[in-house]
């Protein structure tokens, strides 16, 4: 019998945003944390409420940012072992006559690959220092805020100074109300 069952995000609600390094991208990015109301189903009705969840999204490919989708090193190890108990058997075995072809390349096959999977377990490494690598968002998403999808303002230094209407004195932009724009038409 087929049984189609999963879990409903519903009313998924930006709630929160930092810079992070995605290990899917291999890049820092800006990821969101995202709130959602989880309900598992089966056959798409909704059968068991979980409650609201939180969870942190990257905001270039989607994906967690801290689950990688590399290989395993544990399943590399595995792999080795299998292929060099796979090489040590056929090169144990005598090579027919009518098939040495095959036989001569599905050895040195083994062997190789042995050695190629020998090479990228040994230089996995262990972990990734995601704080250090987070670094800063590029600068096109510098300007703009991915839970409201507003920009950015650089008032300049008239946010800094009281009795400044404009950074215009500093070399800034001109910083104008809205009284001030009617005025001006």
């Amino acid at each position: 019998m087929f049984i189609v069952y999963g879990v409903h995000r519903w009313k998924a609600k930006r709630v929160a945003f930092r810079n992070d390094f995605c290990l899917a991208c291999g890049e820092a990015r800006r990821a969101v944390q995202v709130r959602t109301f989880d309900v598992g189903h089966i056959f798409w009705i909704p059968i068991l409420p979980a409650g609201f969840w939180k969870r942190w999204v990257c905001t270039v490919c989607g994906r967690d940012p801290h689950i990688t989708t590399k290989t395993r090193r544990g399943f590399k190890w595995v792999g080795l072992f299998i292929l060099v108990l796979l090489a040590a058997v056929l090169w144990m075995a005598p090579v027919e006559p009518n098939a040495a072809a095959v036989s001569w390349s599905l050895r040195i096959a083994a062997s190789v690959g042995a050695v190629l999977v020998l090479r990228a377990s040994a230089a996995h490494a262990k972990g990734a220092d995601l704080a250090g690598k987070a670094g800063k968002p590029s600068a096109g998403d510098r300007f703009r805020v991915p839970i409201c999808g507003a920009q950015f303002v650089d008032a300049g230094f008239a946010m800094l100074v009281p009795g400044l209407r404009s950074g215009e004195e500093r070399g800034g932009a001109k910083l104008e109300t809205r009284k001030q724009k009617r005025e001006n038409r």
